[in-house]
C-alpha cells in the first residue's frame, strides 16, 4: 500500500498543495500527512498575534483543509490549531471524506525558548491514553506528534495495540537531525512498525535573539527491522512509500517483539 509524506514550508497555497496532492493521487497513495505548524503560522509566530485575530484565521484554515479533503480520495493527516470557545488546542485531524476525527496533544514541549505546554489549553494527563488507531489497506495505523516520540509510554500503547504504522508529524530544527534519526529507527525496531515522518523546512528569524531556527526536512520512512527505506532532503517535496504487508510479518516473526 502507498503513503506518502508532503514535506513544505509554511503557509503554501491551495494551488501548490493541490500539485503534490494530483501527483499522489495518481500514483494511488492511499493517506498522506502533512507536518507540524504547516497549515498555519510557526508556533513562535503563533506566540505574537492577537488571538482574536489568530482564532479568525485558524478557522478558515481548517475549513478550507477539510474542502480540500473532499476533492481527493485519501485519508489526510495533518496537524491542526483547534478551536474551542477561546481557547487553542494543538491537534491532529485524521481527515476521511470530509469527516474528521482528532487527536490533542498530551504531551508539549516546556522549554523557556519553546513553550508549547504554557500557550495551548491541552491537558497534559500523567497517564496517557492511547491516540487514534485506524484500519487503511489492512495495517493498523496511529497518529503522534515529534515531542511526543520521545516517551516510552506512547510506544507501549503502540505495541499493546498491534500498530503497524506511526504516522510523525515533526517540526524539527537547528542540529538535531542525527539525534531524530536514530530515535526513530530505535522505535521501528523496538516495536516492528514502520514510521513514516513529515517535517518541515524553511526558516524563522527570532526577533529578540536573532536566532535562526533551520527546519531542516529529512522527512524519512523507517521500516519494521530499524531501518531507512527513504527520505527527502531539505527542499520542498513529496514522498511517497510503500508498506509491504508480507516483510512486516516476516520482521514479526523474525524478533518476537510484538
Amino acid at each position: 500500500m502507498k503513503i506518502a509524506a508532503l514535506q513544505l514550508s509554511l503557509e503554501k497555497s491551495q494551488k501548490e498543495i493541490k500539485n503534490y496532492l494530483e501527483v499522489a493521487n495518481l500514483q494511488k497513495v492511499k493517506l498522506i500527512l502533512f507536518g507540524e505548524y504547516f497549515f498555519g503560522s510557526f508556533f513562535k509566530t503563533l506566540e505574537q498575534s492577537k488571538k482574536g485575530q489568530l482564532i479568525s484565521k485558524i478557522e478558515s484554515q481548517n475549513k478550507n483543509l477539510i474542502a480540500l479533503s473532499n476533492e481527493y480520495p485519501m485519508i489526510f493527516v495533518a496537524p491542526i490549531l483547534e478551536i474551542v470557545g477561546t481557547k487553542i488546542y494543538k491537534s491532529i485531524a485524521i481527515i476521511n471524506k470530509g469527516k474528521v476525527l482528532k487527536y490533542r496533544a498530551q504531551r508539549l514541549m516546556p522549554y523557556e525558548h519553546w513553550n508549547e505546554a504554557k500557550f495551548f489549553a491541552n491537558t497534559l494527563p500523567k497517564l496517557i491514553k492511547t491516540p487514534p488507531i485506524f484500519n487503511v489497506g489492512g495495517f493498523k495505523f496511529s497518529v503522534l506528534f515529534g515531542y511526543e516520540l520521545h516517551f516510552d509510554e506512547f510506544w507501549l500503547k503502540f505495541k499493546q495495540n498491534n500498530v503497524d504504522c506511526v504516522l510523525l508529524a515533526s517540526a524539527s530544527t537547528f542540529d538535531s537531525s542525527l539525534r531524530w534519526r536514530n530515535i526513530i529507527k530505535m522505535r521501528a525496531f523496538l516495536n516492528s512498525s514502520y514510521i513514516l515522518r513529515a517535517n518541515r523546512i524553511g526558516q524563522y528569524q527570532d526577533t529578540i535573539t536573532q536566532t535562526l531556527w533551520n527546519f531542516y526536512g529529512d522527512s524519512l520512512l523507517a521500516n519494521p527491522n530499524g531501518e531507512i527505506d527513504d527520505c527527502l532532503g531539505d527542499r520542498e517535496e513529496l514522498l511517497i512509500a510503500t508498506l509491504d504487508k508480507k516483510y512486516l510479518k516476516e520482521i514479526k516473526e523474525c524478533w518476537k517483539f510484538r
